[in-house]
Order: C-alpha cells, then sequence, then structure tokens
C-alpha cells in the first residue's frame, strides 16, 4: 500500500486580511471606541442607553471575531458556530434580566433594592 502525501495540502494557502484591512478595522474600532464615549452626552432612558451600548459593543466585538480571530477565513461551520454561541449568550442575558425583573420590578426605583451594599 502506497501513501501518497503533498505538502501543499498541508500548507494554509488562503487570502488572509491585508495591512490595510487590519488598519480600516483598527480605525472602525476607534469610531466605535469615540462613539461610545461619547454616549454619555446623550440620555435615551435607562433601556435606550443599554440597548445603544450593548449594540456598539457588539459591533466591536463582531469586528474583533471577524478579523482577528480569523473568522474570516475559517470554514463555515466556525462561522455557524460562532452565530450559535452569540445567540446562546444573548439567551442566557434574556433570563437573567427577565429573572431580574421578576424579583425586583422594572424602573430604576427598584434597582436599589437589588443592590447588595
Amino acid at each position: 500500500m502506497k501513501f501518497d502525501i503533498n505538502p501543499a495540502d498541508f500548507t494554509d494557502d488562503h487570502g488572509h486580511t491585508s495591512v490595510k484591512g487590519y488598519f480600516a478595522v483598527f480605525f472602525a474600532l476607534m469610531f466605535f471606541t469615540l462613539l461610545t464615549v461619547l454616549m454619555h452626552l446623550l440620555n435615551f432612558g435607562l433601556l435606550g442607553n443599554a440597548i445603544s451600548a450593548m449594540t456598539i459593543a457588539v459591533m466591536k466585538a463582531s469586528l474583533v471575531i471577524y478579523f482577528f480571530m480569523h473568522v474570516r477565513e475559517s470554514p463555515k461551520i466556525i462561522g455557524f458556530i460562532v452565530v450559535v454561541s452569540f445567540a446562546w449568550l444573548a439567551v442566557l442575558f434574556l433570563f437573567t434580566i427577565v429573572d431580574f425583573q421578576a424579583q425586583y420590578g422594572d424602573g430604576p426605583g427598584n434597582v436599589i433594592h437589588a443592590m447588595p451594599w
């Protein structure tokens, strides 16, 4: 029995992000960081501030995962696993919020009773 092994089959030949692409991601991350800092000047209410802050955080995390963790160059199953993992994390956050509201009600007046100090 003869095994025909070609070393080229084990090389990493797929394309990577260019330096220009990394700079574009860097400037996008800096923009979102600046936007996060400037968010303290706006008041959308308790829920609006939380949603806008989480939206910015998800955008930054998505850029980091997609480019710096090389999900872009990975097989499709890796991207699927990443998306499903974030969906599961969202479900866990939702359960936490629902539990918090069931115990302490909703509104900033009831938050003080939830703090342990």
